[in-house]
C-alpha cells in the first residue's frame, strides 16, 4: 500500500488531484491504476485473494481463453502476473532504448500450450512476452492493427 500511495503521491494528474481533494484523501481504485506502473500492477495481482466471486476471478475473467478442450478458462493468477510482469520488462526495456532483437530476455512469462514452439526459440523471452501482450489485448482487432504495424517495422528496418 505504501508503493501505491507513492505512485499516487507523485502524479501531477488532473483527475487524481481532484479525487484526493474531493473524497477526503482516497482515490478510487479506476484512479489510482491509472498511474501505477507495470511493476505494481503485477504486484498487486500476485497478492490479490482468488475463489469465487474473488476480485481476482472477477478479474481473470475479462482475460479468458478456449482450453485445447474448448472451454473457456481463466489465467491462473501466477499465469497472468507473469503476462503483466512481461509487459513490464519490455516496456521499461523499450523506455531505456535497449536492444530486444537478438537477445535472451530473462522474463518470460507463461503461455498457452496452442503458443507453444518446438523448438523453443533460441533467443527466449521476446516470442513469450508478445504473445502476452496479445493475450492482454482488449479486441482481435486491436491485435492485428499491432502485428501489421509491428511487421511494417521490421520489414523497413530489416
Amino acid at each position: 500500500m505504501a508503493t501505491v500511495a507513492s505512485e499516487i503521491a507523485r502524479s501531477n494528474d488532473v483527475f487524481i488531484k481532484h479525487n484526493f481533494d474531493n473524497h477526503d484523501g482516497e482515490v478510487p481504485v479506476w484512479a489510482a491504476v491509472e498511474v501505477l506502473s507495470f511493476g505494481t500492477l503485477s504486484k498487486i495481482i500476485k497478492n490479490l485473494k482468488t475463489g469465487t466471486g474473488s476480485s481476482y476471478s472477477i478479474l481473470a475473467s475479462n482475460y479468458q481463453y478456449r482450453s485445447k478442450k474448448g472451454n473457456l478458462v481463466k489465467p491462473s493468477q501466477k499465469m497472468l502476473a507473469s503476462w503483466i510482469q512481461g509487459v513490464s520488462v519490455l516496456r521499461n526495456m523499450c523506455a531505456h532504448n535497449s536492444r530486444i532483437y537478438n537477445r535472451t530476455i530473462h522474463t518470460t512469462p507463461e503461455i498457452l500450450d496452442a503458443d507453444k514452439i518446438t523448438p523453443p526459440p533460441a533467443h527466449n523471452g521476446l516470442y513469450q512476452i508478445l504473445l502476452a501482450m496479445k493475450y492482454l489485448r482488449s479486441s482481435d482487432e486491436e491485435w492485428t492493427v499491432f502485428v501489421n504495424a509491428f511487421d511494417k517495422l521490421i520489414h523497413n528496418n530489416s
